[in-house]
């Protein structure tokens, strides 16, 4: 019995440490492991530097990701760009709207004549690449939704 018990003991511990998630603290932060790992889950890398990347999903959506100067979180955001006919009004009520979805943030870039949508990735405490995966298929979910938002038609698609 005890030989029994012993050996469920090591079987448990050997399948815990295959399947657990590895935490990336910030001095192990960079690009290439990123865009490795989410090419793997299927997402397509369009641009790479060391400070960025520019991916996409398989509808065609892309984001880019930025590391933090600090290396305490990583910025995943895309600048939307809107018709030039769009009114201020249409604008700040679809910025509302945005905002409203808790996840992410929007804000009018009048430069670019877009909304720039954001979210924040911390990782000053360290991160999983699967937390960070999930987080950008939310990110797109999110993006999509607010696409499904958009009654005035403000964006160009």
């Amino acid at each position: 019995m005890k030989k029994l018990i012993f050996t469920l003991l090591v079987f448990c511990l050997f399948a815990g440490s295959i399947s657990a998630q590895t935490l990336v603290m910030p001095t192990g932060l960079k690009i290439s492991k990123i865009a490795d790992n989410l090419s793997k889950k299927g997402y397509k890398i369009l641009e790479q530097d060391e400070t960025y990347l520019k991916l996409s999903n398989d509808e065609d959506a892309s984001l880019f990701i930025d590391i933090s100067e600090d290396k305490k979180s990583l910025l995943l955001n895309i600048n939307i760009m809107l018709k030039k006919d769009a009114s201020k009004a249409s604008i700040d009520a679809m910025v509302e709207k945005i905002n409203n979805l808790g996840m992410i943030k929007g804000t009018y870039n009048k430069e670019k004549d877009a909304i720039f949508f954001q979210y924040n990735f911390w990782t000053s405490h360290g991160f999983t690449y699967e937390s960070l995966q999930d987080a950008v298929a939310e990110f797109f979910l999110y993006q999509g939704d607010t696409f499904g938002m958009d009654e005035e038609k403000v964006f160009v698609y």
